[in-house]
């Protein structure tokens, strides 16, 4: 066979290799060659190139590029491109590397449509475990962004640690490939052949494949897919594109939790949140092919890292105040009145406003039913009566969660530049605001602490009667400026840890029935003890105290046992609150 003869070097290269490298890459523009960018190899590289003929033979695992004298370079691989696309021989498939050696490559943006790197479909049932790994071809570490394999043969492919983000795998066989370490971020695995493929992490490559922003369609096939293991984590799958793919194929009950999330590792709240939306978004597309199971696993996993994210949204307020001052948050409080002043303050949801309208006609009604048993029904069909009406409303707008769009400045009182005062000086204004100070006063605040919460009315005329109670109040007011957002925040994690231990939320439900059969027949059993009551009795009166009948009777009464009887109705009361709750934003797609 002819060598092709080689191109001329373009005329006004440079000596530098960075200028030759530009010119070179005009020069493939020229030619309609644009994912060119290396220079043309030599006619003795062609020569040597053409002589590896080997036919391909799977029982030897002989073919044309493997354990050749000197590996492919980047150049070797575009020149082989373009002939393959001259001869025309893209007719009869992509071109064969099967058992190539390209580690460490950098072949990004190359077109490798159909590019046979392993076993065919119909080759690869019958061949052995060795017949299929020598076929492979070896891509650890290479850079394939961009690339274009559409079609591309990989089955067995070694692509560990490769780096195929935003690369084109549509219709790709990627079966059985070994895709540890990989970063397959926004890569296109439309109708991609994903069976048995090895997404764990291994010995020298611990990381497990990041399947992060990648799109997939009806067509990509899952069937046997591994996604991680025990020892080096799951393939994190936030923001994933499912897009109706057959997640039934995977077997769900392996995976405990996913990789976006672990649990012996202190995280910002940026990758809590990353951990909650992809267990969220796996659970939604779970429950639209009826997994529910599976499904409400992973929505509890949502719940349990938004609850290890509040602890520690607790203390980053008070961190960024001492280290970070120009990233103070700013008080929920002051945001809000802003908010409300100006008249930009978000609309509520008319069934959020109705609950918090019948709220008090309920407490009323669960305050008469404790003296007069008879109200109990009404209070329950009430309760039921409003569930069933919510319900309906919280489905759809679980369905179509509501966007928050806001976005607004809060300016700084006048005359104050110094970043690190700003907080507490909105703070004082507060203050002043809310305990009737004039505002032809209010100037006055932008002071110290001290000599700004003296001008506050109250605190003077607390100053002048009582100095002791006017010091105490004044430090508690300079602690809750310090401390706005963690009190709020631990007071969300506190009720979340109740939910967590109580109901699981909504997803533990045992848990539920295990507190209730501990709490009454522990209770029973202290009464029996320090009531002297029979068990029968003791357990009776314990169910009831549980159900909140002795609440109001435990008040007027010194004794023991009734203490003891409405320290249980409140606890009771409680967890029915809890388990209720839970299971309305459980069963209302919350």
């Amino acid at each position: 066979m002819q060598v092709s003869q080689s191109p001329q070097r373009p005329a006004g290269a440079c000596n530098t290799l960075l200028d030759e490298s530009a010119t070179w890459r005009d020069y493939w523009r020229t030619r309609n060659q644009p994912w060119r960018t290396e220079p043309e190899i030599d006619a003795r590289r062609q020569a040597t190139l053409d002589s590896y003929t080997a036919v391909a033979d799977i029982e030897q695992g002989r073919y044309r590029f493997k354990d050749i004298d000197s590996p492919l370079s980047r150049a070797d691989i575009e020149w082989l491109l373009a002939r393959h696309a001259a001869a025309g021989e893209e007719h009869t498939g992509g071109l064969d590397l099967r058992g190539a050696d390209l580690r460490r490559l950098h072949l990004q943006g190359l077109p490798l449509a159909a590019l046979r790197g392993g076993l065919g479909a119909d080759e690869w049932p019958l061949a052995t475990d060795e017949q299929r790994d020598m076929a492979a071809v070896r891509l650890e570490k290479a850079d394939l962004r961009g690339a274009h394999l559409e079609g591309a043969i990989l089955c067995g492919a070694h692509l560990e640690e490769a780096d195929l983000r935003g690369a084109h795998l549509e219709g790709a066989n990627l079966r059985g490939a070994h895709l540890a370490s990989a970063n397959l971020k926004g890569a296109h695995l439309e109708g991609t052949d994903l069976r048995e493929a090895h997404l764990e992490g291994k010995e020298g490559f611990p990381k497990p494949a990041d399947l992060r922003t990648a799109f997939m369609s009806e067509t990509t096939r899952l069937a046997g897919i591994i996604l991680g293991n025990e020892k080096y984590g799951l393939a994190p799958v936030a923001d994933v594109h499912w897009n109706n793919v057959n997640l039934a194929a995977v077997d769900w009950s392996q995976v405990s939790r996913l990789g976006d999330e672990h649990a012996t590792q202190w995280k910002l709240p940026g990758e809590y949140l990353a951990a909650i939306r992809a267990n969220r978004q796996l659970a939604a597309a779970l429950r639209a092919q009826g997994l529910y199971e599976d499904a409400d696993h992973f929505m509890y996993r949502a719940h349990v890292n938004q609850h290890l994210m509040l602890i520690q949204r607790a203390l980053l307020p008070v961190v960024l105040r001492v280290f970070v001052r120009e990233r103070m948050p700013l008080p929920k409080v002051l945001l809000r009145l802003q908010e409300r002043r100006e008249g930009q303050r978000p609309a509520q949801h008319p069934v959020r406003l109705a609950l918090l309208r019948l709220i008090p006609a309920l407490l009323v009604l669960l305050a008469i039913a404790l003296f007069q048993p008879l109200f109990l029904p009404l209070l329950l069909v009430v309760a039921i009566g409003a569930a069933l009406a919510i319900l309906p409303v919280l489905r759809k707008r679980g369905r179509h969660p509501p966007e928050y769009g806001r976005s607004q400045q809060l300016l700084p009182p006048p005359g104050l530049q110094p970043q690190e005062q700003r907080r507490r000086h909105q703070w004082l204004i507060l203050l002043g605001f809310l305990l009737g100070m004039p505002e032809a006063r209010q100037p006055l605040l932008l002071k110290s602490p001290q000599l700004a919460l003296q001008q506050l009315p109250l605190l003077r005329r607390l100053e002048v009667r009582r100095p002791a109670l006017a010091s105490i109040l004044s430090t508690l007011l300079i602690l809750l400026m310090l401390f706005d957002d963690t009190v709020t925040c631990y007071g969300r994690y506190i009720i979340s840890s109740f939910l967590y231990v109580v109901t699981g939320f909504g997803y533990r439900l045992v848990r539920s029935l295990v507190w209730y059969l501990v709490i009454v027949l522990g209770c029973a059993a202290l009464y029996m003890v320090f009531g002297h009551q029979q068990p029968l009795a003791a357990l009776a009166f314990s169910l009831a105290s549980f159900h909140g009948r002795a609440l109001f009777t435990a008040i007027f009464s010194g004794s023991p046992v009734s203490a003891l009887a409405g320290i249980e109705s409140i606890v009771g009361l409680m967890i029915e609150i809890a388990f209720i709750g839970s299971c309305i934003q459980r069963f209302s797609g919350r």
